[in-house]
């Protein structure tokens, strides 16, 4: 029976997201494929060599765009000054009555979920800080109130006649034009990778894609920062102890006696809890069966101290890396058995590591698990009744052909794209390795599916999805390595005991910032749950 091919929603979803978000596209190209210095945070539940690649084109599409507006206004401003005073004025005045009126409405929405017992609505704000976008572009409001005003008094004075208005209007109605055409090609963009299916187009991967693609999948995981887990998601539960490798004992004896050689290496352990754990996705009867489920080794380095595994970051290293870590545990890099599953189409990823080391006569357990929540609702558009198709195509062009600020907007953009632009052009290859030898840390500290995801609770089944796959993993772990220790002739008594406390205990959320609390059962950043 052949294993079927997963759901990459995921992925068509974030790559729907660099059209629909700016910001988010931006953070792609500058902290993923312009950031050769650091290392690629690996990809939990989708790929992301299409959505840098879907990046670009929507970078160069905006770009394009931005210069065909820059351009017009230029030109209508050399031609035609007075009508092009008359146009700004008549376009950024519609802009401003649009924005007040958006601003009123979501205020009216956020003071409507305030005394309801509804979710607030996933909100539109950057992922670096806690001021709303409004906010960040009220100035751009001062300024067009005050070109509006400058406008007004010039045309009195000038006291301009039916030709300049109509001159005017027909600048302005030419921009918008140019504002509708954006908007189309962008929804057909996005109305694309919903026709191709459940896995967007793969580009061939050369140059800093094929970096990209060797980094996501190396076992090796240079991180920076405080947790080694990047792009896992939120924390969810952590426990840990140290069992003592002593004889079992027959009825009636109580002394406990310590083997004088370790009963078992380290890697058979490993060899048995993978064994165990695969075999959850390898069940015939499909209504046994964990689909969706992963193990792989992974190696976790903290960038500050890889210098020494340089090498074990080329790709032709990776055979006989993971062994050599497991048979001689070093305390810089550390092996964890990474048990994944992937629901939802890679919108919740649930991902267990599990370490596991032998040392002072001592098994040591660590248990580490975190989720991923789903995308935010702005990128699920793609796989909404009515978000792709020639209604959403009309629609598009029509809200996007009122986007006056965008036009006041196109010179900042285009510095911006022109940052990206040079960024891009730097050294070929993987320039990773000689950075390290060079004694600086490369480590990853971004994650654009981390950055991606929603902010509030979504949807029950997912929330207990997690809770579910994160109960089966930890159940199958401690009862195969219970087996194991049995088999092997090691004292289980304790350990039982433990394994018990463990698993009756509830899931608790640990640490701060991005979590999900199990406890009560919140997904999302920074979420909590009435008692």
């Amino acid at each position: 029976m052949g294993r079927e091919l997963p759901d990459r929603t995921a992925t068509r979803r974030l790559c729907a997201g660099v059209y629909l978000d700016p910001e988010f596209r931006d953070a792609v190209l500058h902290r993923v494929y312009n950031a050769r210095k650091r290392r690629v945070a690996p990809s939990y539940g989708y790929d992301l060599v299409p959505v840098v690649t879907h990046a670009w084109r929507a970078w160069w599409l905006s770009t394009v765009g931005d210069a065909v507006l820059l351009t017009l206004c230029c030109a209508a401003v050399l031609l035609y000054p007075l009508p092009a005073l008359l146009a700004a004025v008549a376009l950024f005045d519609i802009g401003l009555v649009a924005a007040l009126v958006t601003y009123a409405t979501r205020s009216v929405r956020a003071l409507g979920h305030r005394y309801t017992d509804a979710p607030a609505p996933d909100t539109d704000e950057d992922a670096d800080t806690d001021t709303p976008r409004w906010r960040r572009t009220l100035g751009y409001d001062l300024v067009i109130a005050a070109l509006v005003t400058v406008g007004v008094v010039a045309a009195v004075r000038g006291r301009a006649g039916d030709g300049v208005f109509l001159t005017a209007a027909a600048i302005a109605l030419t921009l918008c034009a140019v504002l509708a055409v954006l908007g189309t090609l962008r929804q057909l963009a996005v109305n694309r990778l919903r026709a191709h299916g459940t896995d967007p187009r793969r580009p061939r991967t050369r140059g800093r894609l094929a970096v990209i693609e060797s980094q996501q999948r190396h076992p090796l995981v240079v991180y920076s920062g405080a947790s080694p887990f990047v792009g896992s998601g939120s924390g969810l539960r952590t426990w840990s102890f140290a069992q003592r490798l002593i004889e079992a004992k027959p009825l009636g004896v109580d002394k406990d006696v310590e083997f004088e050689k370790k009963p078992f290496a380290t890697r058979e352990l490993v060899e048995e809890l993978r064994r165990a754990i695969t075999a959850l996705d390898t069940e015939e009867d499909p209504e046994t069966r964990l689909p969706g489920l992963r193990v792989l080794d992974s190696l976790f380095v903290e960038g500050r101290y890889a210098r020494g595994y340089a090498d074990d970051l080329e790709p032709a290293a990776r055979a006989g890396l993971v062994e050599r870590i497991l048979d001689r545990p070093q305390e810089t890099a550390r092996h964890y058995l990474t048990c994944q599953v992937e629901s939802w189409g890679g919108e919740v990823v649930t991902t267990v590591f599990v370490h596991v080391s032998l040392q002072g006569r001592t098994m040591y357990i660590e248990f580490s698990s975190r989720a991923l929540a789903p995308t935010r609702l702005a990128y699920q558009v793609v796989d909404t009744i009515g978000g792709t198709g020639t209604l959403a195509t009309l629609r598009a062009a029509a809200l996007h052909g009122g986007r006056v600020r965008d036009i006041a907007l196109a010179p900042v953009r285009l510095v911006r794209a022109t940052l990206a632009l040079l960024g891009a052009l730097g050294i070929g290859g993987d320039p990773t390795v000689a950075q390290l030898k060079r004694g600086r840390d490369i480590g990853a500290d971004y994650s654009a599916r981390e950055r991606a995801a929603i902010k509030t609770d979504e949807n029950y089944f997912q929330a207990f999805d997690v809770v579910k796959h994160l109960k089966i993993i930890e159940q199958r772990l401690l009862s195969t390595v219970g087996d194991f220790l049995t088999e092997h002739g090691v004292d289980t008594s304790e350990f039982r005991r433990r394994a018990t406390a463990i698993l009756n205990n509830g899931v608790i959320s640990t640490g701060s910032g991005n979590q999900i609390n199990l406890s009560d059962v919140a997904m999302g950043e920074n979420t909590s749950v009435g008692k």
